[in-house]
């Protein structure tokens, strides 16, 4: 099957010879699947922004909080299963034509596995704990089938996670797009419809389980039927061992964006806990506006090492649009702080805007590290995983000894972190690049 990448490369071979040839090098990366998958995760990200901003209105902050907590497990949950898309895009994009066949195999059965084991799994799972009372009693008391409306979905989450690693990994543009959008149209359409219905909470919860289903619908044909006697051993295990890398990065992800919350908690006031989350969350939002790049980029540069093309090259679309969207987020910081802080979140966290510069500082730097470390591995290069969990741990470390600090001071600290982090990866990079361009010219 032609991939649109693969058109598009054709149509760019093809285009006529321009007397301008940098408008014709614009145009070409305008119509890259890299701009097109940004375009579609940030049109994405607003529209979770939209159903943050709305619901946290509708419901109030008790009932909202109800339905954090479950955003919360879900993302957790998701987050496990999602270090296999990475690890499964790496496979797809490294296999020649006559692998093809049985990587196509090998990855069917690890979906079905995968399904059906973490569904026996929630069941598990959400009968011990709803019957335990854990989470069922920190939710409300007469609302434990909460958490069973959203566990539902998370098998459908998990294979998901593979079917988007075979999309990014065959660059199949229109197909992530929809995938994409449909999750987000399906949650907040379905769930301001649940809600003016009357269904309340358990509409919205039903809407956000049904939003995962939808985008799992998109993309559930992209891998061929299981055929007997598939030979799935050596590449269950090859995924098994690839998957480690984006795990590590998984799990830096949340230590390095959400881990000060936690130390909040722990040493800060209530006011200024709820400072840092604010922060937070211009944290996530400036994070996720480029975390699709690195879908794209690690099959770019696994295709560019694999034909012999310029590796740099290849990544340069991906690390212009960040420097783009890291220009606009400062530009806009240094400008009107308080104005963001207000837009965002309201007038009572006015006093957190003396640390936005900080903060976004902190996720520009942050972004650019799995941005960098997603390269890295894109070229079998595990050195940039270990710095980055590195980092991850002596900023937690740092803000956690902290004890007399305030919130401006821990988020200072975590941008301190990430910007060491970010100097040691790029480093790291343009050793491996240097060594590469010498063993190539022996």
């Amino acid at each position: 099957m032609v991939t649109f990448e693969q058109r598009w490369l054709e149509q760019m071979a093809y285009y006529p010879a321009s007397p301008r040839p940098r408008l014709r090098n614009t145009l070409a990366l305008a119509a890259s699947p890299a701009v097109i998958v940004f375009l579609s995760s940030n049109f994405v990200n607003v529209g979770n922004l939209v159903f943050n901003m709305i619901f946290s209105r509708l419901m109030g902050p008790e009932l909202f909080g109800t339905l954090a907590i479950l955003l919360t497990i879900k993302l957790a949950l998701l987050g496990v299963t999602g270090a296999f898309q990475m690890a499964v895009s790496q496979m797809v994009a490294s296999c020649t034509g006559d692998e093809r066949p049985t990587v196509e195999q090998a990855l069917s059965r690890i979906n079905r596995f995968l399904f059906l084991g973490v569904l026996t799994l929630g069941t598990l799972l959400t009968t011990g704990l709803v019957l335990g009372g854990t989470v069922g009693a920190r939710l409300s008391p007469t609302e434990p089938h909460l958490l069973a409306f959203l566990l539902a979905a998370i098998p459908f989450g998990a294979s998901l996670s593979v079917l988007r690693g075979v999309a990014f990994g065959d660059i199949r543009t229109s197909r992530i797009v929809l995938s994409a959008n449909a999750e987000m149209g399906v949650r907040l359409i379905g769930a301001l419809l649940a809600w003016a219905l009357g269904f309340g909470i358990e509409g919205v919860v039903v809407a956000i389980s049904v939003s995962i289903i939808a985008s799992w619908a998109v993309l559930y044909d992209l891998l061929p039927a299981i055929k007997p006697n598939g030979q799935t051993v050596s590449y269950s295990k090859a995924m098994g061992l690839a998957t480690i890398p984006f795990a590590i990065l998984q799990l830096t992800q949340v230590m390095a964006l959400d881990g000060d919350i936690f130390i909040a908690k722990s040493l800060l006031s209530e006011q200024e806990t709820g400072f840092v989350a604010a922060l937070s969350l211009f944290q996530r939002i400036q994070f996720f506006a480029c975390f699709a790049l690195a879908g794209v980029l690690l099959p770019r540069v696994i295709l560019a090492a694999r034909t012999g093309e310029d590796v740099v090259q290849s990544a340069m679309p991906v690390f212009l649009l960040f420097a783009g969207v890291s220009l606009v987020v400062l530009s806009a910081t240094l400008l009107a702080p308080e104005t963001l802080v207000v837009i965002l979140v309201g007038d009572a966290y006015i006093p957190a805007a003396t640390a936005l510069l900080a903060a976004v500082s902190a996720a520009m730097f942050f972004t650019f590290n799995y941005l960098v470390t997603t390269f890295l591995v894109a070229l079998k290069d595990r050195n940039g995983v270990v710095m980055i969990a590195a980092g991850a741990c002596i900023q937690f470390g740092a803000m956690a000894a902290s004890e007399s600090a305030g919130f401006a001071d821990l988020i200072f600290i975590k941008a301190i972190c990430q910007a060491g982090t970010a100097f040691g990866l790029a480093l790291c990079a343009i050793s491996h690049l240097r060594r590469t361009s010498r063993a190539s010219c022996l």
